[in-house]
């Protein structure tokens, strides 16, 4: 899916912010119909190999706390550094809920992962990600901690990004994001559920929602191998796993081969939220 290396071409921009000319890290640059996209370092540089033939397409350059662009491609050829306007947020009313109303603590997610079933990350290009939909089970749930287990890591240690996903109508993953920061995780040699704490952020669900995590930065020589970093999985009856190659690229759902009905079982990743509801 992605262009031969014949035929590709570099792109080296910076992406600031568009009113304080300041940096923004770790921003997600890509062609949306092209599963071809990359991610910003901590200093807003970015490196994307292109084919000249996309001149014609479309790039979003998206990150938490800015307005999106969606720009023709061919502009930003023309001028490879792009600003972001800081995201204008307007208040509406709000319910408020009192904190002793959240009396039960538990879990929404894979917590407890089968042995030897265990997922990786579809490519090693900057923002390729994979999750699973958290299923809400009481409404609004408060949102404690997340964690993600890792069943097995024989790669460099990478830095990965966990993002939280509105869903449509239709239950599939959008481009809103829940979680108003850049919450990230480094890995690590050792086995492990990797935790975040998210008390601070108040994020309150009040339905399903796709928990996923982004490879962002790599701290190893040369191109990642992410398949060699395992998360656990399982299959079962609960949120569906789903997965893209690249940064801004479209989700998939991963399949499964069986000799067997799996009678409504879908495919899940073992990432999990900590609430309160």
């Amino acid at each position: 899916m992605l262009p031969s290396t014949a035929a590709a071409q570099l792109i080296v921009g910076n992406i600031v912010n568009k009113a304080t000319q300041q940096p923004i890290p770790f921003v997600n640059v890509g062609l949306p119909k092209r599963g071809l996209g990359t991610v910003s370092d901590e200093q807003g540089h970015y490196q994307l190999r292109y084919n000249p033939a996309y001149a014609a397409d479309s790039v979003r350059v998206s990150s938490v706390g800015y307005e999106p662009r969606m720009m023709p491609f061919a502009a930003l050829l023309a001028g490879a550094n792009v600003g972001l306007a800081p995201l204008t947020v307007s208040l509406t009313d709000v319910n408020v809920v009192a904190a002793s109303v959240y009396s039960r603590t538990h879990t929404l997610g894979l917590d407890k992962p089968r042995p030897k079933f265990n997922f990786s990350l579809r490519s090693n290009e900057l923002g390729t990600e994979i999750g699973t939909v958290i299923q809400v089970e009481r409404r609004p749930s408060l949102v404690q901690s997340l964690h993600v287990v890792v069943a097995k890591n024989e790669t460099a240690p990478l830095t990965l990004r966990v993002n939280v996903y509105r869903l449509d109508s239709q239950g599939q993953p959008t481009t809103e994001k829940l979680l108003q920061r850049d919450v990230l995780l480094t890995t690590s040699p050792q086995t492990g559920v990797l935790t975040a704490d998210l008390t601070a952020d108040r994020l309150v669900l009040t339905e399903d929602c796709l928990l996923a995590v982004e490879l962002v930065k790599s701290s190893g020589p040369g191109t990642p191998d992410v398949s060699k970093l395992y998360f656990g999985g399982a299959l079962g009856y609960g949120g569906q796993c789903y997965a893209r190659l690249a940064s801004q690229g479209a989700w998939i759902k991963p399949t499964v081969k069986s000799n067997v009905p799996l009678l409504g079982k879908k495919l899940q990743v073992a990432f999990y939220l900590t609430v309160k509801d």
